[in-house]
């Protein structure tokens, strides 16, 4: 690894010339305005890079991390920004993927695509939902939120009930590491010649290997009791691989937040889109009420469940939304249609049901879509 260099204001100048003629003027840009948005993101952090890069290919993904590995430059990659903890900004190179927005194919009948970072995730669903398809994780940026930014956080939303983060709806990744290399990074079974053959290949997949393979009870010890846990590389997905047979490289790369190498695209794995939807607001007199409802309400399968206290009720407006004055939490429950084929009208008189034990500012409210 090349040891970082001081990067002096002339260099700066430089480093965007150099980029140019390696990628074309168009990808490169270093004008004040450009610098100063990209010096900011959804969080409340400031850096200004020195450059941007807007790559339209694997080859100028390939490039630009050369380039910065050669020169000692940081290269911080970018899709939207809407991350609150400042990982999208960088005082080097913002490589930002937005012209990477395609769906290169869907497969209905497998339920699978394969998508480019750039992609909006609202853009993504509305593509795939003229197929009847879905992609599950719906983290509450979801309109603006773009997928590279989902694969590099594991993001999650209201809806991991049901589906999972999205470690657990990607089957496969074009990564490029630090040498400007491909990877394909997708599960390879252990007694293949194909995982043999990768091990050879990549030095570094060759020690994890080892390593988490000889760590495996160790790695077990100190998982977290949590549903929902992205700090850190994910060993323990590798080892539960280990445990199928298998080298599960994506749940290795998703939520490495581009430490290990940058996406091109995503083979991801898509759900049937529900047909009905219920969705109920119940009110709570107190917040502890919410705690000791939620497992009871949890034996419905709910696909979607999403807590709101008072603080929030009375930033959202409580008289726009009808909300009681009184109302400590508030809770919404979601329930689809989905293999089982359920009746939601009969599951909502079970909610009713449930959630009469507690007190209530008002019996819940409850919405079908479609009508």
């Amino acid at each position: 690894m090349v040891a970082p260099t001081l990067i002096l204001p002339e260099r700066s100048r430089a480093i965007a010339s150099d980029l140019r003629a390696a990628l074309g003027a168009h990808k490169v840009k270093d004008d004040y305005s450009t610098l100063t948005a990209y010096a900011v993101d959804a969080s409340i952090y400031r850096m200004t890079p020195k450059a941007v890069v807007l790559v339209e290919s694997e080859e100028d993904i390939a490039a630009t991390i050369r380039y910065a590995v050669l020169r000692g430059i940081p290269l911080t990659p970018r899709a939207a920004g809407t991350n609150l903890t400042g990982s999208a900004i960088g005082s080097g190179i913002i490589l930002d993927v937005s012209r990477l927005n395609r769906i290169l194919e869907v497969n209905r009948e497998e339920q699978w695509a394969r998508v480019q970072p750039g992609i909006v995730l609202a853009e993504l669903n509305k593509q795939l939902g003229y197929q009847g398809l879905l992609f599950g994780p719906d983290p509450s940026s979801g309109d603006m939120c773009k997928l590279g930014g989902m694969l590099a956080n594991n993001s999650s939303g209201p809806h991991t009930l049901r589906y999972g983060a999205v470690k657990d709806n990607v089957g496969g990744l074009r990564v490029c590491l630090q040498t400007g290399e491909w990877l394909d990074a997708r599960a390879y079974w252990l007694d293949d010649p194909t995982c043999a053959d990768l091990l050879n290949a990549h030095g570094p997949l060759r020690e994890l290997h080892s390593l988490v393979h000889d760590n495996a009870e160790l790695i077990a010890q100190k998982r977290p009791i949590v549903s929902k846990n992205s700090c850190g590389y994910n060993l323990f997905g590798l080892a539960d691989g280990f445990a199928r047979g298998c080298f599960d490289l994506p749940k290795l790369f998703v939520g490495s937040e581009g430490t290990l190498g940058l996406f091109s695209e995503a083979t991801l794995r898509l759900v049937e889109k529900p047909r009905t939807t219920l969705t109920a607001l119940i009110h709570f007199d107190r917040l502890e009420d919410v705690g000791e409802a939620v497992p009871k309400l949890l034996q419905l399968n709910p696909s979607a469940l999403e807590v709101m206290d008072a603080n929030t009720l009375n930033l959202i407006g409580r008289a726009k939304h009808g909300i009681p004055a009184a109302a400590a939490a508030t809770l919404l429950v979601e329930m689809d249609e989905d293999a089982r084929d359920i009746d939601l009208r009969a599951e909502a008189e079970r909610m009713l049901e449930i959630c009469r034990r507690f007190r209530l500012t008002s019996d819940p409210v409850f919405a079908f879509e479609p009508e």
